[in-house]
């Protein structure tokens, strides 16, 4: 019984052994299966185990996650800055063309702090006093797209065509100081009016000469005109302005004109020629007034041409400070001319200060860009530029003489040693020695007569000497 109950525990024994065998081998399998398949396809993530981390572990594990978080926090405040910083855009460019840089250069300082200040970005060009250079300066710009035009023409008459290019690419064009004639393509004029200058000289020349005093006593005074470009239209301005005040003492008498030289064609100078002026007041000193005389008033329209008449004067023999010097009348306060009026040789010129009109007309071109309004002009009568009239602002002109020229150094438009007037510029009558006199051959010695000459009597050896001392013009003669 013993024995059959031992064979019966055996059995179970191995029963169950093999049993949980097979088990185990089921499930290694099935676990080796799943490996395989996910390598072979790629497929399905890897279970992650379950792996206990150091203390260390966690540390570099939490520093790098908080320099990621910072990382992207740092690049979100960039991302923000980039989006509210104000996008700097191009600043729109205003042509300024003007015909050469020694006239003009306080003009284009001027023109470009103004601009700059007012957010532009000035493109400033000389012509050189070449009409074809400023029209390629023009073709240029116009292809550059530039927001307007400031121009003060070479030629008034010669940029018509290429201003319709500009007018069809709708750019608006500024003209400066002279007015751009024929053509449509003007917008706006700014200048000093010729007119008022005109009429300031000649206001001047009517109360320094006293001429109503002059028309009572029943009087006349000698005068002779040199007046601005041919070409240019303010120099006309300026001779009608001229005329409308002196016109009626021409007319009566007052004024005498000897050499005929009067209507605007017959006095002006071509270019603003000072050799031209020189030679012109020559010819008409020699031929109206020999002799070592001159005009009572020479009237220039611009101050080189008073320069001109000096020149001419003085090789006459004509002498500053003398009552035979004429009263000569200028315009445009330049340099030269304000050495003229300090030491008394030029009476008195017009000052236009450029500055001003820059400023002005920089002012004019900002309005008509951003402006709620259109620019400001002051009149809109007489500047026609032989197509339409043109809207102009006029600046006001000063007149400036001897007792007040100070004003154009306290202003900053000169230094007090730019218009200082040179020594050697200043010429005066030398005094006359017997050495020095010479005869002309035409003269003959002068002789005491039997008639004048007695036994008892003895000629005092300076006498001849005096009796023919020269004038200042037969000194200049030799």
């Amino acid at each position: 019984m013993k024995k059959k109950t031992a064979y019966i525990l055996l059995g179970v024994f191995l029963t169950t052994s093999i049993l949980g065998g097979c088990g185990s081998k089921n499930k290694a399998t099935e676990a080796a299966s799943e490996s395989a398949q996910t390598e072979k396809e790629g497929a399905g993530e890897a279970e992650e185990l379950t792996v206990t981390p150091t203390p260390e572990e966690e540390k570099d594990t939490e520093k790098k996650a908080d320099s990621s978080e910072d990382a992207e926090a740092s690049t979100q405040s960039n991302e923000a800055e980039e989006e509210s910083a104000p996008v700097e855009e191009p600043r729109e460019k205003i042509a300024v063309l003007l015909p050469n840089e020694e006239k003009w250069s306080r003009d284009a300082d001027k023109f470009k702090s103004e601009l700059e200040a007012d957010g532009y970005e000035p493109v400033i060009e000389y012509a050189e006093n070449d009409v074809s250079r400023q029209v390629s300066q023009i073709q240029d710009l116009t292809a550059e797209e530039v927001s307007a035009f400031v121009i003060t023409p070479v030629d008034p008459y010669g940029l018509g065509s290429v201003l319709e290019t500009v007018k069809e690419a709708d750019i608006p064009v500024f003209s400066y100081d002279d007015l751009i004639m024929n053509t449509s393509a003007v917008k706006y004029y700014v200048t000093f009016g010729g007119r008022q200058v005109g009429q300031i000289i000649g206001k001047q020349i009517v109360d320094a000469q006293e001429l109503d005093k002059v028309r009572e006593a029943k009087e006349s005074r000698t005068i002779e005109f040199f007046m601005g470009s041919l070409d240019d239209t303010q120099a006309l301005f300026l001779y009608n302005g001229l005329m409308e005040v002196l016109q009626e003492y021409l007319d009566d008498g007052t004024l005498v004109c000897r050499s005929g030289k009067i209507s605007f064609d017959d006095t002006g100078i071509l270019r603003w020629s000072k050799t031209t002026a020189k030679s012109r007041a020559a010819e008409i000193l020699e031929e109206f007034y020999p002799d070592g005389a001159a005009p009572d008033i020479i009237c220039t329209g611009f101050d080189d041409a008073a320069g001109a008449a000096q020149e001419a004067l003085l090789e006459a023999g004509v002498v500053p400070g003398t009552d035979i010097w004429p009263f000569i009348t200028g315009n445009g306060c330049k340099e030269d001319a304000v050495k003229r009026i300090a030491m008394g040789t030029q009476a008195f010129s017009v000052f236009m200060d450029s500055r001003e009109l820059a400023a002005q007309c920089e002012e004019m071109v900002n309005v008509y860009l951003h402006g709620e309004d259109d620019p400001e002009v002051n009149d809109y009568e007489q500047y026609d530029n032989g197509v339409k009239i043109i809207g102009t602002y006029l600046c006001d002109p000063q007149m400036i003489d001897r007792d007040n020229y100070e004003i154009l150094i306290d202003n900053g438009y000169y230094t007090e040693k730019e218009v200082e007037p040179d020594p050697t510029e200043t010429p005066t009558p030398e005094p006359v020695t017997p050495t020095e006199v010479a005869l002309t051959p035409t003269e003959k010695p002068v002789t005491p007569t039997p008639e004048a000459v007695t036994p008892t009597e003895t000629p005092e050896p300076t006498e001849a000497p005096e009796e023919i001392s020269p004038t200042p013009t037969e000194k200049a003669k030799k």
